[in-house]
């Protein structure tokens, strides 16, 4: 079988975000399990992406197939896009196509497969969904009713596909995102390298995701002073994660609640050294509004850094009984919830313990296992 993969997500601004390492790490799996009898058509911005996003053997494995890439973000640039990419697909004869952002052409010739990672756009709408978003959904609803299958990364993505774009749930397959071995404790000596080359000081809450509002950050800001305020403790808030296009935000926020000595930002930071940052930290803070699955939570619980996290979207579905739950719009309960994290061990131990056990039921290998038997249902089992 000759399966052709989205892989734009390598070559853009989300390389190195959520959608970049999911594309990424997707496909080495998918390499690694499918044998001689699959061959991977990855079609993409520019030249192919090097060893730092894919593994060799993934490299060696697939067949990069370059894209025109426009940059015109009005309907009719997207529609130009849409068509010369399904032009490229067709050539290249592939079986089945799998859209892995989306970002799937409704042009496309062969049967089709998309991961639809969330609906952000559509469920929060007002801070979003401006014109050019409104005519990118309109394209992804249209490639998502065309689609054999629509992949929802989890449950409450999967709620949101069947009840916005009126997608029936048989054709909607739940394949939830994996974490990689690298994920894991990471010894001391390490840990201390990484974080002396970053400034950052012990003890500290972890902070890794984008910046954009459905983050709540500054919520977590609020939580983070009373919380310094009602422990007397010395803590420190580490933000990681590529601010581009949010530069300046929250320096405000940061100034008026008088923490800037204690938030340190330390922008993109290399997948290498995110292990480390997860292991040193007290815990880990998501308390995001939506999420369609929120990859770090699991990440977090892999390195045994106990999590505390939104009682929103996707966010219970991924953390299970592992993580501290509290309502993201309530800036005082996210300070309690923190202080218990930090004062009582027993949680802090039984949290550890739970997430380690959690995160390692979510492996690429069992999404790509999944992914893999859709496209031969997709495909119809030809080969």
């Amino acid at each position: 079988m000759r399966v052709g993969i989205d892989a734009r997500a390598l070559g853009n601004i989300n390389r190195r975000r959520g959608i970049g390492r999911y594309t990424a790490r997707l496909v080495e799996a998918l390499i690694r399990l499918s044998g001689e009898d699959m061959q991977f058509f990855l079609f993409g911005y520019g030249d192919a992406p090097g060893d730092d996003l894919l593994g060799p053997r993934a490299l060696e494995s697939i067949v990069w197939k370059r894209v025109p890439y426009l940059g015109n973000y009005s309907y009719p640039g997207m529609l130009a896009e849409h068509l010369l990419f399904a032009r490229e697909v067709a050539s290249c004869g592939v079986d089945v196509f799998h859209g892995i952002d989306h970002n799937l052409s409704p042009f496309i010739p062969v049967p089709s497969l998309v991961t639809v990672h969330d609906l952000i756009l559509l469920v929060l709408r007002g801070p979003y969904l401006g014109p050019t978003a409104w005519a990118w959904m309109r394209f992804h609803r249209a490639a998502a009713r065309r689609a054999r299958f629509v992949v929802a990364v989890s449950e409450n993505t999967a709620r949101d596909v069947e009840r916005i774009w009126k997608i029936p749930a048989e054709r909607i397959a739940v394949v939830h995102e994996g974490v990689t071995p690298d994920y894991r404790p990471v010894e001391e000596e390490k840990v201390g390298e990484v974080l002396s080359r970053y400034g950052i000081v012990r003890p500290y809450f972890l902070y890794l995701g984008g910046f954009d509002p459905r983050k709540n950050l500054q919520n977590l800001l609020l939580a983070f002073g009373r919380f310094l305020l009602s422990s007397g403790r010395d803590f420190r808030l580490v933000m990681v994660g590529d601010r581009r296009g949010f530069e300046g935000y929250l320096d405000d926020e940061v100034e008026e609640t008088g923490l800037e000595d204690k938030v340190v930002f330390t922008d993109f930071v290399p997948e290498e050294d995110l292990p480390a940052l997860y292991t040193g930290a007290s815990a880990f803070v998501c308390v995001s509004l939506y999420e369609g699955f929120g990859l770090p939570l699991l990440e977090a619980m892999a390195c045994g850094t106990p999590v505390l996290a939104s009682r929103s979207s996707s966010i219970p579905e991924v953390t299970g009984d592992a993580g501290l739950l509290v309502d993201p719009r309530e800036p005082e309960e996210i300070a309690r919830g923190m202080k218990k994290l930090v004062e009582e061990d027993d949680l802090r131990k039984e949290l550890v313990q739970r997430g380690l056990e959690r995160a390692s039921a979510f492996t690429w290998e069992r999404a790509a296992l999944s992914i893999m038997d859709l496209y031969e249902r997709a495909g119809g089992g030809n080969r």
